[in-house]
């Protein structure tokens, strides 16, 4: 296989590497991108879900019983 290719093919197949290799890196880095955006809104469902149940339990422990308060009386003594 010693055929020598010319300047101008040697060039060319240089020239479709790299552009073979460029669009290869491009597609990467898009996927990336978007793994990247779907981390982003998967933690902010997590932090957002969050928030609403510390509110919630946050409005639970601070309501205050309605109505008058129940007062225990001791059981009688009897002697």
């Amino acid at each position: 296989m010693g055929s020598k290719l010319s300047r101008d093919k040697r060039q060319e197949l240089m020239e479709t590497s790299l552009r073979n290799v460029r669009a290869l890196v491009e597609q990467e880095e898009a996927e990336e991108a978007a793994r990247k955006r779907t981390q982003k809104r998967a933690i902010a469902a997590i932090v957002a879900v969050s928030l609403i149940l510390v509110g919630i339990i946050a409005v639970v422990v601070s309501k205050k019983p309605s109505g008058a308060p129940m007062v225990i009386s001791p059981p009688a003594q009897s002697k």
